[in-house]
């Protein structure tokens, strides 16, 4: 499925910050975040039709980048 693509350096960049801000995400928030995610998957599955399945991956990575902007903020500010 993932024969001969490589990632583009940004990409990987992206991916290994969304995992530290998962890291760092205390058990309340990463409950805050999983309800919203399962609230667009389920709108996906279970909504009129209207919120297309592209559009919950598009809206699902933007969640996950404005996590990362939002833990990376807050880190420096910490420091």
């Amino acid at each position: 499925m993932f024969e001969d693509k490589i990632p583009s350096k940004e990409s990987v960049k992206q991916y290994e910050d969304t995992l530290k801000s998962v890291n760092m995400m205390n058990g309340e928030d990463a409950k805050a975040f999983l309800k919203q995610v399962y609230a667009r998957l389920d709108i996906v599955q279970n909504g009129n039709g209207e919120y297309k399945s592209e559009q919950c991956v598009r809206d699902l990575i933007s969640k996950f980048q404005d996590l990362t902007k939002i833990t990376l903020k807050n880190n420096r500010e910490q420091n």
